[in-house]
């Protein structure tokens, strides 16, 4: 998991990170803050929740992906899980958001979930990570992963 997550900070660098050429403006704030980023992830879970497929795809980078005890998924992939979850509550605590560079924020968190899928019982805690990225004028959902918690 840490490959895949550390995989996907490496692709949000942009080319003159990648050159090592200096920028033109180096700057070392963040061009968002921890409560930016943590609605953001709250966004996610409130889209997934009322299955408001437009709010979740537009929250999510086109090579988004997704790890869990089930395996790993696309963006695709956790759209046609939607249909198989129901979400009754959740809550996010316990949440610290990093900022590795301006264009790039990590946050984990735990979530208190109850809810099915498949029909099967999901409810518990877990420990949560996402990576968002700055795309242009916009944050995006480029990585999240899930473990529940023992």
């Amino acid at each position: 998991m840490v490959l895949i997550a550390t995989n996907r900070i490496c692709l949000a660098q942009t080319d003159s990170e990648l050159s090592g050429e200096p920028s033109a403006a180096p700057s070392t704030a963040p061009v968002a803050d921890a409560g930016t980023i943590t609605d953001l992830e709250d966004s996610v879970w409130k889209a997934y929740k009322n299955k408001q497929l437009r709010s979740f795809e537009g929250l999510l980078y086109k090579t988004y992906y997704g790890v869990y005890a089930d395996g790993i998924k696309t963006l695709d992939m956790e759209v046609a899980d939607m249909d198989k979850t129901d979400i009754g509550s959740y809550s996010l605590a316990d949440i610290k958001v990093e900022f590795p560079n301006p264009s790039i924020a990590v946050i984990t968190y735990k979530t208190s979930q109850r809810g099915t899928f498949d029909g099967k019982d999901v409810s518990g805690d877990y420990y949560n990570e996402s990576v968002w990225v700055k795309k242009g004028n916009r944050w995006l959902n480029t990585f999240h992963t899930a473990i529940k918690a023992k």
